[in-house]
């Protein structure tokens, strides 16, 4: 195996999506190839309708592509079944939603408590867990507050440390930001970025923001269901049609 092969994280190849009966289809990825690399951020951009939340679902396995394969870290997840995958997903995915996705009669430190639970993990390792992953994102001192009294930014770090305190290789951010002021969309995204550089940990991110494409390591263009383009330098990206 080459070296190169070691640095990928998610590798997708020759994906194919669509929806609908034959007569009515809808085509939502066509051969779409795509790679991320262990102790990266990238971005997927690109017009609505162009696939990338698809591609999104697809690499995390919420959804199964009709044809194609899908890696993620050296385990295909095209052809598992839903048992194996569903296992796969809880220990190797962390998701940070655009609209939070928080439990509104848990407190915030139950809310990120929920994925080691899931796991089976002792509550007493769950919670200290969680208390040290609110500490990283800033939340002390909130802990037994309820996510409603919380303003959208902190809400949007208590769904980062519930995606995290499972220590997950795989972060998947779907519009992260899309909801929230500059400057908060661009603490959270120095979190989600920092977050990011280890050599153990990918994270992509899904965005229509273009104040945020500086956080970005690379960015890749979708357009008509697949990947157009990769930039190596988001400040060469050219958002006028995005």
């Amino acid at each position: 195996m080459s070296p190169e092969a070691h640095e990928v994280a998610v590798r997708a190849t020759g994906v194919d999506m669509f929806f609908g009966t034959p007569e009515n289809r809808v085509t939502a990825l066509r051969q779409a190839d795509f790679e991320a690399r262990r102790g990266e951020l990238i971005m997927l951009v690109g017009p609505s309708g162009c696939g990338k939340t698809t591609l999104l679902s697809v690499i995390a396995g919420t959804l199964t592509p009709q044809a194609g394969s899908v890696e993620v870290f050296g385990r295909r997840l095209d052809g598992l079944g839903q048992e194996a995958l569903t296992a796969f997903r809880r220990r190797h995915l962390g998701f940070v939603f655009q609209s939070f996705n928080l439990i509104p009669t848990l407190s915030v430190l139950e809310n990120v408590m929920v994925p080691l639970l899931i796991q089976g993990r002792p509550y007493a390792e769950a919670r200290e867990r969680a208390l040290a992953m609110l500490g990283k994102v800033g939340l002390e001192g909130r802990e037994e507050g309820r996510p409603n009294a919380l303003s959208g930014g902190q809400q949007q770090r208590v769904a980062i440390a519930r995606a995290l305190v499972h220590e997950p290789p795989l972060i998947i951010c779907d519009e992260p930001t899309s909801a929230l002021d500059k400057d908060t969309g661009a603490q959270i995204m120095q979190i989600v970025r920092d977050l990011s550089r280890s050599p153990e940990r990918c994270v992509v991110v899904v965005t229509h923001d273009h104040r945020i494409f500086r956080f970005a390591d690379r960015i890749a263009e979708m357009e008509d269901g697949r990947i157009s383009r990769v930039v190596d330098d988001p400040k060469l990206l050219d958002t006028t049609h995005l």
